[in-house]
């Protein structure tokens, strides 16, 4: 079945998607590099007006993607725009209209590895590589991940290895209450309450089940959070403050 362009993603989850790291994928993780290394070039030139373009962009294509759905009336509870990726969204345009060094804390976690990892283990794969979920799925992580470095690389002389508990509070906060929200509303926020198709954290499910899944989960969190941290503050642009800045 031939599916069109602008199909809600729901209507779309048996069409037969596309391979992880297949041809489509791969091509698509091409453009993804693409936007990031454009907008990180915007950035050096102009600055924060770079950031608030990338970073309303990415709200347009949320909007746009749940505009399909609202249309079909296939917009549940579980498709309310809820999940992790979608908090550093939100930040991102709220560090690009204010900037701070909690949001852009945030961002150097959620939003850098939420946006790689959704981008290598897309949440969409279910979908037809040229349908319109699929297309604001890989463009808006690829914002919201180019205007985290971008946060990130402005803000470097300032991060601390310690603001890592931030993010590790702020994560915290959002299993424990998401925990609760998706049982009574029966979503799936966060993959908190159950894994995504097509990720580790499905095998990690599988094998462990509910809610033991979530300690590997937690702990490629929390180690990557530690390694950005190490990147950011021992990594070039980190140096210049000394070793003990980052203490």
């Amino acid at each position: 079945m031939k599916y069109g362009v602008f199909t809600a993603q729901p209507l779309l989850l048996k069409s037969g998607g596309f391979a992880l790291f297949g041809p489509a994928h791969l091509a698509w993780l091409v453009a993804c590099a693409c936007v990031v290394r454009l907008v990180t070039w915007a950035h050096g030139r102009w600055g924060l007006r770079a950031l608030r373009v990338a970073s309303v962009a990415a709200i347009c294509l949320l909007v746009s993607d749940d505009a399909l759905m609202v249309a079909s009336h296939t917009f549940t509870p579980a498709w309310w725009p809820l999940h992790f990726c979608n908090a550093a969204e939100y930040l991102c345009v709220a560090y690009a209209v204010h900037p701070s060094h909690v949001v852009r804390e945030l961002l150097l976690t959620l939003g850098i590895c939420g946006g790689l990892c959704a981008v290598l283990f897309p949440g969409w794969l279910a979908c037809p590589p040229y349908t319109w979920p699929v297309v604001c799925g890989f463009m808006e992580h690829s914002l919201i991940l180019s205007t985290s470095l971008c946060a990130v690389r402005e803000g470097r002389a300032s991060i601390r290895m310690r603001d890592v508990l931030v993010s590790y509070a702020f994560v915290a906060a959002y299993v424990v209450f998401f925990r609760w929200f998706n049982a009574a509303m029966g979503t799936n926020f966060g993959f908190v309450s159950g894994p995504a198709y097509g990720t580790p954290i499905e095998d990690w499910y599988n094998a462990l089940g509910d809610p033991l899944y979530l300690v590997p989960y937690a702990a490629l969190f929390v180690v990557g959070a530690l390694l950005l941290h190490v990147l950011a503050c021992y990594g070039p642009g980190g140096r210049q403050r000394g070793r003990d800045a980052c203490a």
